[in-house]
């Protein structure tokens, strides 16, 4: 008896930790968007894409929100995991599972939207950095997303 309830107690205890760090799970809180690298074959430049002065909001519902000066954009965000194929940075096609990470919101009556496809994620530092990337035939684009 004694087996079987210290056996229970590791099952549920196993299966609590590893929900608590799926991706969809590790994502709600507030995140500030601080860097957007553009990488080709031989160069990379930090672009500017106006979200930089924000913070993003994902809650656990699947709502999602985005604020900055100009006011709040509300929708929805949603991550998958996708097993079709895709290009990586340095123009290679790929077929590994990877997990896609859409953002979409939007502030109609002030003509406001944001509408994010990313390709893949990797959170970095214990969840409080994500990367989230675009990749494309000839190029990535990197986004560093870090934790409020």
């Amino acid at each position: 008896l004694l087996a079987v309830t210290v056996s229970l107690l590791f099952l549920s205890f196993t299966f609590s930790s590893c929900r608590k760090n799926l991706p969809e799970n590790r994502i709600v809180g507030s995140w500030k968007l601080v860097d957007v690298e553009r990488k080709r074959l031989f160069n990379s430049e930090t672009i500017t894409t106006g979200y930089e002065s924000g913070t993003f909001t994902f809650f656990a519902n699947g709502m999602a929100s985005f604020t900055d000066a100009a006011g709040t954009l509300n929708g929805n965000w949603n991550m998958r995991k996708s097993r079709d194929g895709y290009y990586d940075g340095n123009g290679n096609w790929q077929t590994d599972e990877r997990t896609v990470f859409i953002i979409n919101v939007q502030d109609f009556p002030n003509n406001r939207v944001i509408n994010l496809y990313f390709d893949r994620i990797d959170f970095r530092w214990s969840g409080d950095k994500l990367f989230a990337f675009i990749d494309g035939a000839s190029y990535r684009y990197r986004y560093d997303f870090r934790r409020q």
